[in-house]
């Protein structure tokens, strides 16, 4: 099955590496980007939000895996909302992933990823959800939906700075710049365009989940994956082979952030972070 990320086709190779951004260590942070996903780079294609809502029965994404972000424009019951695309267009989502979903009190985009269907309330037993009342959706009939597989808050790398409670050990998607750790290639930051920060937001965990040899200089990308508390634990873990003094210079510059323990990163749209 192909899967269609909402977002801009990465250019191969590696175009080099620049110094960016001193952490008071030895080691310096470079301004790159990834991609990386579980289904191979040749099966990968490209899918707006705008599209999304403009699909009609018989389009080639229809029956295939997509992800879109975006905010939640209401909540229709306990197992679906809809959301807007870029246009603010209607995108009707119905949660199949087994674990219930409460949408974000504040306005937090999420990204949604699942398999893209032209919906027939005639055929509503169909979604796998039980119970669906179908005077509910009559509206959305023979409109697209995406019959949701994962959903996870997206919050941007300065709301991970600014609340960082409303994160830790949730699975989040945060989109931003990427910039490696030269020299340690089980890390990277996330760094937010416009964003007065010069630390960022710290993914760990790269060399299991991303191709460091495509890392490419400039791109912005989505990463998902689990928030966690920063401390000396989740860095030594992460094997930089930092010493202990290195350590308490990052945790003392970091300044009560979370760190990112990486699941997927791939290439994101543009622009980033959308409204809600």
């Amino acid at each position: 099955m192909k899967r269609f990320y909402r977002s801009q086709n990465l250019a191969r190779g590696r175009r080099g590496w620049i110094g960016a951004i001193a952490l008071g260590l030895t080691l310096s942070l470079v301004s790159a980007c990834n991609t990386a996903t579980p289904d191979s780079q040749a099966e990968q294609e490209n899918v707006t939000s705008d599209e999304v809502a403009e699909m009609e029965s018989g389009d080639a994404a229809v029956g295939e895996l997509v992800t879109i972000r975006s905010g939640i424009a209401e909540t229709i019951d306990d197992n679906s909302f809809v959301m807007e695309s870029n246009n603010g267009d209607p995108i009707l989502i119905i949660n199949s992933a087994g674990a219930a979903f409460t949408p974000p009190e504040e306005d937090i985009p999420i990204q949604v990823t699942g398999q893209l269907e032209i919906f027939d309330v005639a055929s509503i037993d169909q979604y796998g959800v039980d119970g669906l009342d179908s005077a509910l959706y009559e509206e959305y009939d023979q409109q697209p939906v995406i019959v949701a597989q994962s959903i996870a808050l997206a919050p941007r790398p300065q709301d991970l700075r600014e609340a960082p409670d409303n994160y830790f050990d949730e699975t989040i998607a945060v989109e931003g710049d990427l910039r490696p750790l030269e020299g340690a290639d089980n890390g990277f930051a996330l760094f937010e365009e416009g964003w007065n920060d010069d630390i960022g937001v710290l993914v760990v965990g790269v060399s299991d989940a991303v191709d460091t040899a495509s890392l490419e200089e400039g791109e912005n990308v989505v990463v998902t994956g689990q928030a966690r508390p920063a401390d000396a634990a989740a860095l030594q873990e992460a094997g930089f082979g930092w010493s202990d003094d290195q350590i308490q210079e990052f945790l003392s510059r970091y300044e009560d952030r979370p760190v990112i323990i990486v699941e997927e990163a791939y290439p994101s749209a543009v622009p980033p972070n959308p409204d809600v």
